[in-house]
């Protein structure tokens, strides 16, 4: 076969914009449109179901997780990564894999697959792509942290749009692989396990990541710590909780390395933003000039590329540690006692997951501009940047500050 298949930890499984719209019964839905939007409280609205302080770990406790765990190591540390045009062509060409054939295309990919492989997003998810039969394919396969013991592997891929019309409409495939399908899923150790398919095996080395409190910055007086993640565009990450109005932040790991170019915006030094992720930051520099994560760019999302947020990349390996989900539900209220320690809803045929995406979603450079001149005019930075996708949900910044604009109203935060 003349297919041309990449191996990429990059590719995102799902996106906040396109979570709300599974299809029940489809099965494409379990393993795609793994996330599902909940309301975002108004402030001051604690979870009235249980004690304010109950399972939260107070600021000055211990670290939760691994208190030191290993510092990452990448696998080909200083190895660029070279495509070439003449395989993608090649491999766009080739109309010899049934593409349509999940169980075809598992094996076409999982035999050439090499005898180790590093995973490094944190949920889990090694990503591939592959041109064959004149499409883009965007694909990974998974070992899931709830059920892997069980012996599941998950494999999915979809056609890749470019520049998508909204929601994305092209073909998509996802199977739950287990012992049936010949897929033997073997525990090595508590991050390297085995599958074997067809006679080859292959190890999957899962991401350890260290769970200590951050370092280069000091937690305000209502946060918590939640978890470092690592994100399927190479960034890593702290979720951070806020006690007193319970609402998440998604702070940038300038511990690690940021393997990105991340500038001022428009030279101010107050904002921040990837040349290539589009993720726009704000400076903090009452907290050491920690950079908040403000907003994401739509057209990531709607592609449901690699840049779409780290909402679909939380520390799984450590949920049960870290307890995630007992803040999910103090978050979205909605919740309580409907989700498991991983956030996947209870009550859901499919494996529908609570997102967690504080952060706006932004169209055109306006929209940013918009957005901000609202951010300036609020008295808690913070809780503004939290309530972003509510903010997307009226309208948009641009419809917002015209009508406030139009009204003289005071510029709040939603």
């Amino acid at each position: 076969m003349a297919l041309l298949l990449i191996m990429v930890a990059v590719m995102a499984c799902s996106s906040p914009d396109s979570a709300g719209v599974a299809t029940p019964g489809s099965e494409i839905d379990t393993e795609i449109s793994l996330f599902v939007g909940t309301p975002i409280p108004g402030p001051g609205t604690p979870d009235s179901s249980a004690s304010i302080d109950a399972f939260i770990p107070p600021a000055t406790s211990a670290p939760t997780g691994s208190a030191n765990g290993p510092q990452i190591t990448f696998q080909n540390q200083n190895e660029q990564y070279l495509l070439f045009n003449q395989r993608i062509i090649e491999g766009l060409s080739a109309q010899d894999l049934d593409v349509h054939n999940p169980y075809e295309v598992f094996s076409y990919i999982f035999s050439r697959l090499p005898d180790e492989v590093t995973v490094y997003p944190s949920e889990n998810y090694f990503y591939f792509f592959l041109y064959a039969d004149g499409i883009q394919w965007s694909g990974n396969m998974r070992l899931p942290a709830r059920t892997r013991a069980d012996g599941d592997l998950s494999f999915a891929y979809f056609e890749f749009e470019d520049f998508p019309l909204g929601t994305r409409s092209g073909d998509s495939h996802a199977k739950m692989l287990n012992e049936p399908d010949g897929v033997l899923v073997r525990e090595q150790s508590r991050f390297i396990w085995e599958v074997e398919y067809e006679g080859k095996i292959v190890e999957f080395h899962l991401n350890e990541l260290r769970q200590d409190r951050p370092r280069s910055f000091v937690l305000d007086q209502n946060e918590v710590f939640i978890q470092r993640t690592f994100d399927e565009s190479g960034l890593q990450w702290f979720l951070i909780f806020n006690r007193a109005l319970n609402y998440f932040s998604w702070i940038l790991n300038e511990e690690e390395q940021v393997p990105e170019l991340i500038s001022e915006f428009e030279e101010n030094p107050n904002y921040y933003i990837g040349r290539k992720s589009g993720f726009l930051f704000w400076n903090d520099a009452e907290h050491n000039n920690r950079k908040v994560l403000m907003a994401i760019r739509r057209a990531s999302v709607q592609r449901n590329d690699y840049y779409d947020g780290p909402f679909d990349q939380l520390a799984d390996n450590y949920a049960a540690e870290t307890n995630v989900s007992e803040f999910m539900q103090r978050a979205y209220p909605d919740t309580r006692g409907n989700v498991d320690t991983y956030g996947y809803y209870l009550d859901s045929e499919n494996s529908l997951r609570v997102a967690i995406s504080p952060y706006y979603t932004y169209g055109e450079h306006e929209d940013i501009h918009a957005y901000l001149t609202l951010f300036e005019g609020t008295s808690d930075p913070m809780h503004f940047i939290s309530h972003g996708s509510q903010l997307a949900g009226s309208g948009g910044a641009l419809a917002v500050l015209a009508a406030q604009t139009a009204t003289s109203t005071p510029m709040v935060a939603p």
